[in-house]
C-alpha cells in the first residue's frame, strides 16, 4: 500500500505500517501477522485478537500446545466464537501444523479421546453452558439444604437450651 505521508502525516502513516507489521494474533511464543492469515485466506482479523486474548487467558505457550493438549471443548468460553475457531485453523494453517485440513484434522483428534462424535462448534458450546448452569442450580440447591439444615440444629440446640 501507498501511503503519502505528506497527506496523512508521518505519525498516522508509521502507525499504519507498525500495524501491518505488527502480529495480529499472538498464541504463546507464536506470532502471526496479518500477512501470514491473509495467504491462508483469512482475513478477521478482530476475531484473531479475542482469540489471542482467550488462549493468553488459558496460559496456552505455543500453537502447537493448542493443537495437541487443548481440546475444542476448553476453547467453548465466552469471547471465542465459530468465528474465532476459524482463525485458529488459519493458524494451523498458516504455521503448516494439522496436514491439509488442519481443523478438522484438530477435532478429530480430540474428538477420539471423547465419544468419538464430532459437532459443530456452537453446540459444543451450547453444551458447555448447559452444564455450567446446570453446576450452578445443583450449588444453589446444596447451599439451600446446609442452610436449612444448619438452621434447625441451630433451632433444636436453643429449643434444648430453654427447656433444660
Amino acid at each position: 500500500m501507498n501511503l503519502a505521508a505528506n497527506i496523512l502525516g508521518q505519525t498516522a502513516v508509521t502507525k499504519l505500517q507498525e500495524g501491518a507489521r505488527s502480529a495480529v494474533l499472538e498464541i504463546g511464543s507464536d506470532k502471526i501477522s496479518r500477512r501470514d492469515l491473509a495467504q491462508v485466506e483469512c482475513y478477521n482479523f478482530h476475531a484473531a485478537r479475542l482469540l489471542s486474548g482467550v488462549l493468553h487467558t488459558l496460559g496456552v505457550k505455543s500453537l502447537r500446545q493448542v493443537y495437541d493438549e487443548y481440546p475444542p471443548t476448553a476453547l467453548a468460553v465466552p469471547g471465542m466464537g465459530v468465528v474465532s475457531l476459524a482463525v485458529l485453523g488459519a493458524a494451523f494453517e498458516a504455521k503448516g501444523i494439522g496436514g491439509e485440513t488442519p481443523l478438522e484434522n484438530y477435532v478429530r483428534k480430540h474428538a477420539k479421546n471423547g465419544n468419538g462424535k464430532v459437532v459443530t462448534f456452537d453446540t459444543l458450546k451450547h453444551r458447555e453452558l448447559a452444564e455450567r448452569q446446570k453446576e450452578a442450580r445443583d450449588r444453589k440447591r446444596r447451599k439451600r439444604q446446609r442452610r436449612d439444615q444448619a438452621h434447625a440444629q441451630r433451632v433444636e440446640r436453643f429449643l434444648d437450651q430453654k427447656e433444660g
